[in-house]
This record gives structure tokens, sequence and C-alpha cells, in this order.
């Protein structure tokens, strides 16, 4: 038994560590970024063609383990990728891959105009508070000036992608 066990094809589901960058918009800033890290990275205002090509094709081969609703979310159904971004916004995951794959989605949904979509990003962004990062300013490019009224979005969000 157990050396049928052994033989058996071992399969392995393999995140690439790495994923394609391009150089940023600033050359002052440094270095290439990740395209999974863009949402991170960069503010609501500099995400042009180059951008957005990096991330749809980030988005179109990637297939996150463990994560409902993906196949919705890549169809277009805005409330899919909330939901998404919701059950994976706990402090623990905020600096996984598998989460920045998530919210990478939650960012194409925002840039092609979902409220809800920008909202819960600036919610999920809001948090990296708590690693040290100063975010005000991403968080303040997607939300606009009044936290309560993000928090209260992200409530509402909360509750449609529930129901």
């Amino acid at each position: 038994m157990a050396t049928a066990i052994l033989s058996f094809p071992r399969q392995q589901t393999h995140i690439p560590t790495e994923t394609a960058s391009f150089e940023p918009l600033d050359p002052a800033a440094g270095s290439a970024i990740p395209t999974h890290e863009l949402w991170r990275r960069l503010p609501a205002d500099a995400f042009g063609e180059t951008e957005r090509t990096a991330l749809q094709t980030l988005l179109a081969s990637a297939r996150p383990f463990g994560v409902e609703h993906w196949r919705e979310a890549l169809g277009g159904d805005d409330a899919a990728a909330v939901a998404m971004a919701l059950k994976l916004c706990g402090v623990d995951v905020l600096d996984t891959y598998r989460h920045d794959l998530v919210l990478s989605m939650l960012l194409w949904h925002a840039l092609n105009g979902s409220p809800a979509a920008r909202t819960v990003l600036a919610f999920t962004l809001d948090r990296r508070r708590y690693l040290g990062e100063d975010v005000e300013a991403l968080t303040r490019s997607w939300r606009g000036p009044s936290r309560a009224e993000v928090r209260r979005a992200a409530v509402q969000a909360l509750v449609e992608a529930l129901s």
C-alpha cells in the first residue's frame, strides 16, 4: 500500500513568486512594481493603459486556490469581487500573494467604475496601517476625504455581498 501511495504521480499547485512587472511612472520611485502589488502601491489617478494591460494579463492567467467567486468576478460581477475581498480582509492575510490577487481583481473592478469596489479597496488599504505602512494618500485617492462615508459604504457593500 505504501509503495502505491509513494509512486503516485505528485501534482503540485505552484504560485509564482515573481510576476510580470513594468517600469514605474516616476523613475525616481525605484525599481519596477510587481503587477500583483499595483493595488497597494499606485494611487487611483496613476493607472494608465500599461498598468491596465498588465493587470488584465495577471487576472486572466491567475487561479487563486480556495477563493470563492473568482470566475464570477472575472466575468464582470462587481458583487463577487467585493465578496472575495471582504472575506480576505483580516490583518493576518494582508501580505499574502492570494490576497494580492483578490485585491488586484477588486482593483480591476474599481478602475472600471464600481463604487463598491472603490470603497472596499479604500477600506482594505486603510487596514494596511496595521502593517506600519503610510497609506493615507492611497486611501484618500480611492475614497475621498470622509472616513465615515467609507465605513458606511463598506458595511452596505458587505450586507449586499452577503445577501
